[in-house]
């Protein structure tokens, strides 16, 4: 004990107290520093590191188009999941030489409580949907059925591509039953419906 008092006189008392504080505060800011960055990095891998993939739908004729959507590694959050498809009147190779309506038709599996918007462009105010039914198959699995009537027309004297948003959310107060929802997926199947304007 008498060799640290005798070390510690040829410090200045108050040097060390100033130096041992300012030491402390930067030791505290390095372990904040980096336990928000591992926060902020878990959450990224939770909720935000999904490609979102987009659906392109050629319509140049009579005739009913089917894309999906594969909504796998989801989990409950306040953000919505969102999707992109476009319906255009041409592509690479050939464009429509006569003005076209079509309607959307979104099937849906039921394995996860999740809620469905679709929008027309970028806006996500107006939700499109004019129905959302739920039927059966032969074998008693459960559909969801979201239908947009309200057809759009593609006029053949220009090249047109309409866009569309679905807006999927898997609602966070089912967060509390991860177990439940662990590897579970659900199938989207996008069908667009064109008719020739008559």
């Amino acid at each position: 004990m008498e060799k640290i008092k005798k070390i510690l006189t040829y410090f200045n008392t108050d040097d060390l107290k100033r130096y041992g504080i300012f030491s402390i505060l930067i030791v505290f800011l390095i372990v904040l520093f980096i336990s928000s960055n591992l926060t902020q990095a878990r959450y990224e891998n939770t909720t935000s590191v999904r490609v979102t993939p987009t659906l392109a739908f050629f319509v140049v004729d009579v005739e009913s188009q089917t894309g999906q959507i594969k909504l796998d590694s989801m989990v409950p959050r306040n953000e919505p999941y969102l999707y992109s498809f476009n319906v255009s009147n041409f592509n690479q190779t050939k464009k429509a030489n006569v003005d076209l309506t079509y309607s959307i038709e979104i099937i849906t599996t039921t394995n996860m409580p999740l809620n469905y918007r679709i929008f027309a462009g970028s806006d996500l105010s107006t939700n499109e949907i004019d129905s959302d039914t739920f039927d059966t198959d032969e074998n008693g699995v459960y559909y969801r059925h979201l239908v947009i009537n309200n057809v759009n027309t593609l006029n053949y004297n220009t090249r047109q591509t309409d866009v569309y948003t679905l807006w999927v959310e898997f609602p966070e107060t089912y967060k509390d039953y991860p177990d439940s929802y662990a590897g579970i997926i659900d199938l989207v199947d996008i069908k667009i419906n064109a008719e020739q304007v008559v």
